[in-house]
């Protein structure tokens, strides 16, 4: 299993809390820390998953469950540089035309 990262912005909330962080840790968020910024609440997610699209899917699932809406997820730079050098690797030797 490889550590994936990224942000699910929640909609409808402009401040986290405390008990917003005991709500989704409760419901299985126990990778996360969970902030805000100028009106905009995410949940910064380091998950262990056999793919992205499994890690992001189990995520929105999870925070769901807990009661909250998902707005948008959203890469961290770090995942999208890795996803680039993956796309790298996978063209070295192809020629485009």
């Amino acid at each position: 299993m490889r550590k994936f990262g990224f942000r699910v912005v929640l909609a409808g909330l402009s401040q986290a809390s405390e008990g917003l962080a005991h709500t989704l840790y409760d419901a299985g968020c126990t990778d996360t820390s969970v902030g805000s910024c100028d009106g905009v609440v995410a949940i910064r997610f380091c998950r262990e998953a056999d793919s992205l699209e499994t890690a992001m899917l189990d995520a929105r699932e999870q925070v769901e469950s807990a009661g909250y809406r998902v707005e948008r997820i959203e890469l961290d730079s770090g995942q999208l540089d890795a996803l680039a050098e993956n796309c790298r690797a996978s063209l070295t030797g192809q020629r485009w035309e």
